[in-house]
C-alpha cells in the first residue's frame, strides 16, 4: 500500500522533466550477484497519518522523545559556546569579521550562491484600486523558473517610491495572502512588491493533477498539492538537494534577492530605499534576505525569531528552509541572521502567545541589541534607570530594555499580544518602522486602511475584483508554462557540476572514511559493551528475553535475545526491526515462535530496533515525507544524521551480544529490510564482526532518488553531501561476498516498503 497513488504524479511530471530525469551522475553499477533482474514489490507498510500530532505523553512516544533530548543535549552545547564566543566581540572590528565569518558560513552551508541571469519580467496585467494600483508581474530568478508577483503601485507619486519585498507565512494562498498588508503599505506610499514563495500560490512544484481542469477554468487557488501544504512542498523539495551538499534555502534566498533586481530594474522605485518584510514563514524568507543581501536598508521579520535552545524543546525544528544542515553545529543561532545586517536597519517583530517562544525572542533580542551597539551607540538607548518591562499587554515597543530607543535607532523591537500572526493591531508600529527608516518620514505620519471587515480573515481581501490577485491564465506556473523549471530539474541540472566522477573505484578504507564523514556515525567496534535490563520477565523455559540496550546517554533500545539451549557457542543472527512494542505482542505471535525455533535449532538471536525505539510519531507536514522529516531536520541542523545514529547503535548491539557466553563472535550475520536494511549495510562497512549480512527492499543508489520527481518515505534515508562522496553501489561493491541483497528500490518506489 502506497501513501498515495505515485504513478498519477510521475505522469504529471513526465512531460516537464523528461530531459532533466536524464541528467545527473549515474550510479555505480551492481555487483552481479547482488543485481536483481528486476524490482520486487514493496511489502505492505500501514500509511501514515495524514496531518497528525504525536501526543508527546503517550508511552510511545518514549523513544522519540528521548532522541530528542539527545539531539537538544548537543544544540545546547553548541549554542552555549557560541554565546560564550559571542560575549567575546566588544569592538566593532570583532564584530565586523564576525559578520564576515558567519556570512562565508552561511553561504557555505546552503551551497553557494548563484549566476544572475535574465529576469525577462513581464507585466501580464493591472488593476486599479483605491490609492494605489496592482501590477501582475512574472519574471524568472533562474532560467525558465518562473515567480509570479504583484506590484502595489501608489498613485500620484511624482518622486521615486520607496519599496518593500514582501514574503508570505506559509498559507496555499500565497501573495494573495498579503493583501490587507501590502494595501497598507500602498497607502503609505511604499511600493510592495509581493511575491509567490516556492510550493505556495501559483508556483506548485508538486500540483495534484487531479487539479487541472481546475487550473484550465482559471480557479485563482486550485492548489492542491500532492505535497498536501505549503510545509510540504518545502520539505519534499528540500530533500534532493541536501544530497549534492545544498539547502533549499539557498533557492529561497535567491528568489528574493532577484525581486530586489526587478525593483532596481523599476523607473519608479529609489534603488537606495528597498526594504522587506515577511511574517511567519515568510519571515524566515525576508530573515535571509535581510542577511544574504545589502542593497536592503531596512528588515522587519514577525513571528519567526526566537533563539534554538528554546525552540526545539518547544515545538522542535521547523522546516525546510529554515533548518540547513550544521546550522547549529557550525556556532550558529538566530541572532546570526541579523547581526549580519547590522548597522542596517532592523526591527524584530513578535508576539507574546506565538508559538515561537517568546523567551528566546527576548533573548535573541537582547543580543542583537548589544551586537548593533558595537555599530551605533543608539542602538542600546540611553539608561533610564528602570527595571526591564514587563510582559506586554498591548503594542509596545523594545521591550527588551529599560532603555530609552529613539525612533532613528537601527534596531528595534516591535511587540504585540496574541498568538502567531497577530500582526493586526500593531501594523502602525510595522508601518512606521519602514516610514522612518525608508521613507524619511514619522512613524506617527502612518495611514490607516479601510476598518477590517467584522469577522473577516486578516488575510482576506474584500472588494477586489476577480483575478486581481492571480497573475498566470491557469493560476499554476506548472500548466501556464508546460516546461518551466522547478526545484528538482533545476537540481539535476546543478547535480551534473557537482558530482564527481570517480577515477577509479574507492577503497574499502576511503568508503569507510566517507561513510563516517557524511553520516557522522561515532561508534567504533568493540568499544565497551552496552549496558541492559530486562524489559519483561522471561519465558518460562528461558529462550525469549525481553531488554533495554542503552547504547549512549539517554538511548535505551527494545531488544529481544533468543538463547538456544545446547551447551557452547553459537552462530548468532542479528535481526534490525523498526519496532519492538509490546502493544505487537499478539500480532507477532508467528514471528516470535520462528524465532524461539531457531533458537532450538541453535542459533543464537538477537532483535533490536535502532533509535528512537519505540518509533513514536512526529508532526507529519505532508504524508508523502514520512514519519521522520522533522526529526531528520532537528538531526542535521547539530551536525547528525538518523542513519548515522542507527549504525552507531547497530555497532554498539554487535559489542553487546559479541562478548556473551552463548553467541560465538566469530559467526556473526545479519538481516534488515527497507530504512534499516540501508543502516545495516553501513553498518556492515565499519564494522567487520559483521561476517555477512543480508538486505532486501533498499533504496538502490542515492542517484536514482536524486532522479526520482517526487521521493516517497525518504527523510530517515537522507545524508546531506552523500552524492559527493559515494554511493549505495559503492557500499555494495566494497563488501563484496559479505552482503546477499533482493528486490532493491528505485528512487521513484515508495521507500515505505519493508
Amino acid at each position: 500500500m502506497r501513501i498515495l497513488p505515485f504513478a498519477a504524479a510521475a505522469a504529471l511530471f513526465a512531460s516537464s522533466f523528461a530531459n532533466a530525469s536524464a541528467q545527473g551522475a549515474e550510479p555505480g553499477s551492481l555487483p552481479e550477484q547482488t543485481k536483481p533482474p528486476m524490482h520486487g514489490p514493496a511489502p505492505v507498510r500501514p500509511a501514515v497519518a495524514p496531518l497528525n500530532r504525536a501526543d508527546p505523553n503517550s508511552p510511545a512516544q518514549a523513544g522519540r522523545n528521548a532522541l530528542y533530548k539527545y539531539l537538544d543535549d548537543i544544540a545546547d552545547k553548541d549554542t552555549a559556546d557560541r554565546r560564550a564566543a559571542i560575549a567575546k566581540i566588544t569592538t566593532r572590528d570583532a564584530a565586523v569579521t564576525r559578520q564576515q565569518e558567519v556570512r562565508a558560513k552561511i553561504l557555505e552551508l546552503i551551497g553557494g550562491g548563484f549566476e544572475k541571469t535574465p529576469l525577462n519580467a513581464k507585466v501580464l496585467g493591472s488593476t486599479q484600486l483605491d490609492g494605489y494600483r496592482i501590477e501582475k508581474i512574472l519574471y524568472e530568478s533562474q532560467p525558465k523558473f518562473y515567480v509570479t508577483a504583484l506590484l502595489y503601485l501608489p498613485d500620484g507619486k511624482t518622486t521615486k517610491l520607496p519599496a518593500i519585498v514582501m514574503a508570505p507565512g506559509h498559507a496555499s494562498s500565497g501573495k494573495a495572502g498579503d493583501f490587507a498588508m501590502a494595501s497598507t503599505f500602498a497607502r503609505n506610499g511604499f511600493a510592495v512588491l509581493s511575491y509567490d514563495p516556492i510550493g505556495q500560490g501559483e508556483r506548485l512544484q508538486y500540483p495534484d493533477p487531479k487539479n487541472a481542469a481546475a487550473m484550465s477554468a482559471g480557479d485563482p487557488y486550485p492548489g492542491a498539492s500532492l505535497a498536501s501544504r505549503a510545509t510540504g512542498e518545502h520539505g519534499e523539495a528540500g530533500l534532493q538537494p541536501t544530497l549534492i551538499g545544498d539547502a533549499v534555502a539557498r533557492y529561497f534566498a535567491w528568489d528574493g534577492m532577484r525581486a530586489v533586481d526587478y525593483l532596481v530594474s523599476r523607473p519608479e522605485i529609489d534603488a537606495n530605499a528597498i526594504g522587506a518584510f515577511g511574517c511567519s514563514g515568510g519571515g524566515a524568507m525576508t530573515a535571509l534576505l535581510g542577511a544574504a543581501d545589502k542593497r536592503v536598508k531596512a528588515t522587519a521579520t514577525a513571528c519567526y525569531f526566537t533563539s534554538f535552545d528554546t525552540l526545539l524543546p518547544s515545538i522542535g525544528a521547523q522546516d525546510a528552509e529554515q533548518s540547513t544542515p550544521n546550522f547549529i553545529a557550525s556556532g550558529l543561532d538566530f541572532p546570526d541572521l541579523i547581526e549580519v545586517a547590522a548597522p542596517r536597519a532592523y526591527a524584530m517583530v513578535g508576539t507574546v502567545s506565538d508559538m515561537f517562544p517568546w523567551a528566546g525572542f527576548l533573548k535573541t533580542a537582547t543580543e542583537v541589541r548589544r551586537f548593533y551597539s558595537l555599530f551605533d551607540a543608539t542602538a542600546e538607548g540611553t539608561a533610564t534607570g528602570k527595571p526591564l518591562p514587563a510582559t506586554p499587554t498591548g503594542p509596545t515597543l523594545n521591550p527588551d530594555t529599560a532603555n530609552e530607543i529613539l525612533a532613528t535607532a537601527p534596531f528595534q523591537v516591535i511587540a504585540g499580544i496574541g498568538g502567531h500572526g497577530n500582526l493586526r493591531p500593531i501594523t502602525s508600529q510595522i508601518v512606521g518602522f519602514f516610514l522612518v527608516n525608508l521613507a524619511g518620514k514619522k512613524a506617527e505620519d502612518f495611514k490607516a486602511g479601510p476598518a477590517p471587515v467584522a469577522g473577516a480573515s486578516p488575510f482576506a481581501a474584500p472588494n477586489v475584483p476577480a483575478g486581481t490577485l492571480q497573475v498566470t491564465a491557469t493560476g499554476q506556473v506548472a500548466t501556464r508554462y508546460p516546461g518551466s523549471a522547478t526545484v528538482f530539474s533545476l537540481n539535476l541540472e546543478r547535480a551534473k557540476g557537482k558530482i564527481p566522477v570517480p577515477v577509479k573505484p574507492l577503497t574499502l578504507q576511503q568508503v569507510q572514511t566517507e561513510v563516517r564523514m557524511v553520516t557522522r556515525a561515532e561508534a567504533v567496534p568493540s568499544a565497551p559493551s552496552p549496558m541492559s535490563t530486562p524489559n519483561a520477565p522471561e519465558d518460562p523455559d528461558h529462550i525469549r528475553h525481553r531488554l533495554k540496550i542503552t547504547t549512549e546517554a539517554g538511548i535505551a533500545l527494545d531488544a529481544e535475545f533468543y538463547r538456544p539451549t545446547s551447551e557452547g557457542k553459537h552462530p548468532t543472527l542479528l535481526i534490525l526491526r523498526e519496532s519492538l512494542d509490546p502493544a505487537m505482542e499478539a500480532q507477532r505471535a508467528g514471528d516470535i515462535e520462528h524465532l524461539r525455533s531457531m533458537a532450538k535449532a541453535g542459533t543464537a538471536v538477537f532483535v533490536f530496533a535502532p533509535r528512537p525505539s519505540p518509533p513514536g510519531g512526529e508532526e507529519t507536514k505532508s504524508p508523502i515525507l514520512g514519519p521522520f522529516y522533522m526529526t531528520e531536520l532537528r538531526a542535521e541542523l547539530v551536525g547528525k544524521t538518523i542513519l548515522g545514529m542507527r549504525v552507531d547503535d547497530v555497532i554498539r548491539a554487535v559489542d553487546f551480544f559479541s562478548t556473551g557466553y552463548t553467541e560465538d563472535p566469530n559467526n556473526i550475520t545479519a538481516v534488515a529490510s527497507g530504512h534499516m536494511g540501508l543502516v545495516l549495510l553501513h553498518a556492515a562497512v565499519l564494522d567487520p564482526r559483521l561476517k555477512h549480512v543480508t538486505v532486501d527492499h533498499v533504496l538502490e543508489s542515492y542517484a536514482s532518488l536524486l532522479k526520482a520527481p517526487m521521493p516517497l518515505d525518504a527523510p530517515q534515508d537522507i545524508l546531506p553531501g552523500v552524492l559527493l562522496k559515494y554511493d549505495i553501489p559503492d557500499l555494495v561493491r566494497v563488501l563484496g561476498g559479505r552482503v546477499t541483497a533482493s528486490d532493491w528500490l528505485a528512487g521513484t518506489a515508495n521507500l515505505a516498503g519493508r
